[in-house]
């Protein structure tokens, strides 16, 4: 493994999350790749290694509460 990869693997929590946590992790993962999108749940979820579901559920509780928007014809968020 390489300096860089071991650096990547740091900065990504393992183990169980605290309640909201994953929020942060979506949204911020989002931001710093904005040029990527449309991002899927399956790209985030590879990005800060969660499982998809979970931050599919995210996607849409985050959308839901108006932290996210998707753009007009789009089925991704933007943030």
């Amino acid at each position: 493994m390489t300096k860089k990869q071991q650096t990547k693997k740091a900065a990504v929590p393992t183990g169980r999350l605290r309640p909201g946590e994953l929020d942060g992790l979506v949204l911020a993962y989002m931001r710093k790749h904005k040029k990527d999108w449309p991002l899927t749940a399956s790209a985030v979820a590879k990005g800060i290694e969660r499982s998809s579901g979970a931050v599919a559920n995210c996607l849409a509780r985050l959308t839901k509460r108006k932290r996210l928007a998707r753009p007009n014809g789009s089925r991704g968020p933007t943030t």
